[in-house]
């Protein structure tokens, strides 16, 4: 497994985008039940804002990547050197290419109505030969036992090694967290706005935004007003953070 570096109580594992492929494939391997977390800015302003519980969400993942730049410094400084960043839009689209000649079996749960069914039909057009065996758009709200249960039987049945959560941070951590060990799949990946990303629902940065970490200024830009206002809020509180532990650390 790859190593981590302490950040304040969080442990956030120092690996990249081609290393986190096999991490995954290792926690399958295991036979045990794991789940992963891509902590992109949003999810840091709600840790910072709830301490307590979301670094008992995170720490309890097998695997808690440096998704967002600000979460990537926060590790460098940590780290005492470079800390690469591991998205989770990114990660799908290697999993999904590298998963084919590892037999992966893929399944989409999140997102808008109909946003999954196009994401499945996206990816085996893009990536011929993949498995994706499944796909569910739950209501927005928690979901019922039998809901779950139902859910969980239709996992095991199509035995399922990946199970890519898109509800929302923290939405979907927390998700993860409480129905670990219930939910009958090896690897539950917690992947955010990948799902809209990748079917064109929301418009995903271009390389050379992605590249300069200017990501969150282009979601304010094309994301309305919501997303603009929930941005702002989120990047000054967590460029705030990271000023005071530059500074002490």
């Amino acid at each position: 497994m790859p190593t981590t570096v302490q950040v304040l109580d969080l442990k956030i594992v120092v690996s990249s985008l081609g290393q986190a492929v096999d991490d995954v494939q290792t926690l399958i391997d295991s036979g045990e039940k794991h789940y992963v977390c891509f902590i992109e800015g949003n999810l840091l302003h709600h840790y910072f804002n709830h301490p307590k519980e979301i670094a008992e969400i995170l720490n309890h993942a097998s695997l808690s990547y440096p998704d967002g730049a600000s979460t990537a410094k926060f590790a460098t400084i940590a780290a005492g050197h470079p800390v690469e960043r591991v998205t989770g839009p990114s990660f799908f689209i290697k999993a999904c290419e590298q998963g084919i000649a590892r037999g992966w079996r893929h399944y989409f749960y999140g997102g808008a109505e109909g946003i999954a069914d196009q994401l499945a039909e996206k990816m085996r057009n893009r990536f011929p030969g993949i498995q994706i065996v499944g796909v569910k758009c739950p209501p927005f709200r928690p979901p019922t036992d039998e809901e779950i249960d139902s859910l969980s039987d239709e996992l095991r049945e199509k035995k399922v090694d990946l199970l890519w959560v898109a509800l929302g941070g923290p939405r979907q951590e927390k998700w993860m967290h409480q129905y670990l060990g219930r939910i009958p799949v090896p690897v539950m990946l917690g992947v955010g706005a990948a799902f809209d990303f990748h079917t064109e629902k929301q418009s995903w940065a271009p390389p050379l935004i992605r590249k300069i970490k200017l990501e969150w200024l282009w979601r304010a830009v094309t994301g309305g007003r919501r997303v603009f206002l929930r941005n702002i809020v989120c990047v000054s509180h967590v460029a705030w953070r990271l000023l005071l532990y530059r500074l002490f650390h």
